[in-house]
């Protein structure tokens, strides 16, 4: 089930509390409608109930997907650096749905899911948007990598992330993204071949590719928090 407690809310205009739903867990088999909200950028919006500024509240919540076999703790995007930490508590959670802790049922439900850590929204709707288009989100991530080598001048920043917002058959949409807005600052169409390349030359990214072995945290930064050179 997806779950929503009440939180409060202060509006950085004006400083009036809100009260509002928050979520603490989707399951998109059951709430198809949330998912849909999360791929167009809707869900968890509020409106400031005394001036009307639009709030987006932080994401702090599991989500679960079983009919696309993916599960995701989401937190924060500017928590980042905080990932180790983040990561090891996803893993404990994991293990305790659906893994090596979890009922006999539990670990057999997850032997078909994937799971994974993601900061913010449009990491989360990132992850979604993948199971929408048929990509791996690992060789996802090695494509980031090629664009920002390609780039004369790319705009890596603290507050900024490169991020697939759209695609079909043909292309793919990557912006680079401002944390604190959600605003595109910027984006790059990159052949959906580029992509399918990376699958086919195998030997030449295992390097790179082991970088994510077991990971939940798949993201090309992972690999500069480490020192891992693509």
């Amino acid at each position: 089930m997806s779950i929503f407690h009440t939180a409060k809310a202060t509006c950085g205009t004006c400083g009036h509390v809100n009260d509002v739903e928050r979520v603490a867990s989707v399951n998109a088999d059951l709430r198809p409608d949330l998912r849909e909200a999360i791929l167009d950028r809707t869900f968890q919006r509020e409106v400031c109930a005394k001036c009307g500024t639009a709030l987006r509240l932080q994401p702090h919540l599991t989500y679960l997907d079983f009919a696309r076999g993916l599960w995701v703790m989401v937190e924060p995007a500017e928590t980042i650096e905080r990932w180790k930490q983040a990561e090891a508590d996803a893993r404990r959670t994991w293990d305790r749905s659906f893994g090596m802790r979890a009922s006999p049922h539990g670990r057999s439900m997850g032997l078909s899911m994937r799971s994974r850590l993601a900061f913010g929204w449009t990491a989360l709707r990132e992850k979604i948007l993948c199971d929408e288009l048929g990509l791996d989100d690992v060789t996802l991530e090695l494509l980031k990598l090629t664009v920002i080598r390609d780039m004369a001048e790319a705009p890596l920043a603290d507050q900024t992330e490169l991020r697939l917002v759209s695609g079909d058959a043909k292309t793919l949409r990557l912006d680079w993204i401002e944390l604190s807005s959600e605003r595109s600052i910027s984006g790059v169409q990159v052949p959906r071949a580029d992509h399918d390349a990376i699958t086919a030359a195998a030997a030449d990214w295992a390097d790179a590719r082991a970088t994510f072995d077991g990971a939940l945290l798949v993201d090309w930064r992972r690999m500069m928090f480490e020192g891992v050179s693509a």
